[in-house]
């Protein structure tokens, strides 16, 4: 696989996880002005996440940091780097379908337990 392939899949990955991020930050803003989802962080201090935020922005913008700062595949250290990325955006997909998978949607193309990859 060429490096252009695995960044261009990042990116791909990554562009489907924005919209359901956006969606359960606004959800979360909501709450939050109902008083209700009080929390300090979505992701445990022992996540692969350096951030802490009760968002998912701030998550979001770390995976981004990550993808820019991969070096070239030539690079001794660029498996590693690869491997803790992917496995922060599967942590974050994870919990953003529970996230979802608990709402009531109205509209059918909001979400209805939908996978992130669809």
């Amino acid at each position: 696989m060429t490096d252009n392939v695995i960044h261009q899949r990042i990116e791909e990955a990554l562009k489907a996880i924005i919209p359901f991020a956006l969606q359960a930050d606004e959800i979360l803003d909501g709450l939050s002005q109902e008083n209700k989802g009080k929390f300090k962080a979505i992701f445990p201090e022992d996540s692969p996440f350096k951030t802490s935020g009760n968002r998912f922005l701030p998550y979001m913008e770390e995976l981004d940091a990550d993808y820019k700062s991969l070096p070239e595949m030539q690079d001794p250290v660029f498996e590693t780097l690869l491997t803790d990325l992917v496995k922060k955006m599967e942590a974050i997909q994870h919990v953003l379908q529970a996230f979802h998978s608990l709402r009531d949607y109205d509209d059918e193309d909001e979400n209805p337990n939908r996978p992130l990859n669809s």
